[in-house]
């Protein structure tokens, strides 16, 4: 799958928008605080429904030891861990009213909040804050296939409750004395679909190509088309998932591998407009995909292949080979390309066009032609 993307110029983008909340204090409430902590960056999220979670769970956030004051959210995503704290009341008008820190091995006592590595202030009279750690402070690296990693979090907050201030901490089992309560979270996978669009109902074509360049491999599904074929209608092409295989399907059509999954379907329509052919594409993904991160990628040229320089991980376009992308919001389903120039050679009036689709959290293409 990594190569698939390799050959449509993998490049990682990651887009949120955060600011630092390093602080590094005593705990002033905590009696087994008497030193200071240098506090590791925490970044509080200002958008987090932008995030999309690989996991996610939910847990108490008990104050006083048996009044439940709100929740605590743990997720993560392939680069990050997001701990948020929602207090039913609100937060102590006071700095440092949230503290967290993560462990690997299990808490059997109280640990002093005043010396967690991450600090935060929630300002009085908002109650609820999203923060962001990256993955790498526990020892995961995302670079390395994904596995699953338990983390002991501990959330303490200095909350109202009940009308009045309270501590809190986040878990729902109340344990030793004096009273803490910590989460288990498993890290989650990311889920990942990427693959391109395959004309089966014209099994006699020739869709997919294995290629050799600088002695990896790569696997790229191009389609030939005739201008006329879908003329002034709706021609649908499966987009199906699949990784490794260059015949997901028999000539009718038929999956036969459990790995080529069908995730959409595109359809297309050829029409002239002032004297000039073109071609509408729509991406039409599975409703079961909504709420994911999704890229399309199309490539539409005079020859199969196009060129790319693998040095900048970019294809090469010109006045004969055309490349365009679009990135869903998320909720969103479905895309048209609209009046795509019919790109042949000579007369022949057949061209080769590359339907790519990533969905979910893979590591998408640069952005080189964005629509």
């Amino acid at each position: 799958m990594k190569k698939i993307l390799l050959f449509f110029s993998l490049i990682l983008i990651a887009t949120l928008s955060f600011y630092s909340c390093e602080q590094s204090q005593i705990d002033p409430v905590d009696p087994n605080s008497n030193d200071f902590v240098e506090t590791k960056p925490m970044n509080k999220i200002t958008t987090p429904d932008k995030v999309h979670y690989c996991g996610e769970e939910e847990y108490c956030l008990i104050a006083g030891q048996h009044i439940d004051a709100g929740k605590v959210t743990v997720g993560n995503d392939d680069q990050n861990l997001y701990i948020t704290v929602y207090s039913k009341e609100g937060f102590e008008d006071k700095d440092e009213n949230v503290k967290i820190n993560v462990v690997m091995d299990e808490p059997t006592s109280r640990p002093p909040a005043g010396h967690f590595p991450y600090k935060a202030t929630i300002p009085a009279g908002e109650k609820t804050a999203t923060f962001q750690i990256p993955l790498t402070d526990f020892g995961i690296n995302p670079e390395e296939e994904c596995s699953s990693t338990k983390l002991y979090v501990l959330v303490h907050a200095d909350v109202i409750a009940d009308g009045g201030g309270e501590t809190a901490w986040g878990g729902c089992d109340v344990l030793g004395k004096p009273w803490f309560a910590f989460i288990d979270y498993y890290t989650q996978c990311c889920d990942c679909w990427c693959g391109f669009g395959n004309d089966y109902q014209s099994p006699e074509k020739e869709a997919c190509l294995s290629m050799m360049y600088d002695s990896e491999k790569y696997i790229f599904w191009s389609n030939k088309f005739g201008f006329k074929e879908f003329y002034d209608t709706k021609y649908p092409v499966s987009l199906l998932v699949n990784p490794t295989m260059c015949a997901p399907q028999d000539k009718k059509g038929t999956v036969v591998d459990e790995l080529a999954m069908e995730v959409g379907t595109v359809y297309l329509t050829s029409y002239m407009e002032d004297g000039k052919p073109y071609v509408d594409i729509t991406y039409n993904m599975f409703e079961k995909y909504k709420g994911f991160n999704i890229q399309l990628d199309l490539y539409i040229g005079a020859d199969r292949i196009p060129k790319y320089d693998l040095d900048k991980k970019e294809i090469l376009t010109d006045d004969m080979h055309k490349l365009y992308q679009h990135k869903l919001t998320p909720g969103e389903t479905s895309y048209t390309f609209k009046k795509i120039p019919w790109l042949t050679k000579e007369e022949s009036g057949d061209t080769y066009i590359a339907l790519h689709a990533a969905i979910g959290d893979c590591p998408m293409p640069s952005l080189q032609n964005p629509m």
